[in-house]
């Protein structure tokens, strides 16, 4: 865990946390509980549908 002196992001500590916790959004586990436990989709298909979200997101940011 990084000192408060280390912070460089307002949401620093939340992210930190997140990866402990996971995410603070509860609709981020109800979709994944929904395409896997409702649809049949794998968990690793759903997690690789996020990690290409989020890679288009940084490319178009």
């Amino acid at each position: 865990m990084k000192s408060d002196e280390d912070v460089g992001h307002p949401d620093q500590h939340a992210i930190d946390d997140w990866f402990l916790y996971g995410p603070k959004n509860v609709d981020i586990e109800n979709l994944v509980r929904e395409l896997t436990l409702e649809r049949g989709l794998r968990l690793a298909q759903v997690e690789d549908e996020i990690v290409a979200a989020l890679r288009k997101l940084i490319a178009t940011t």
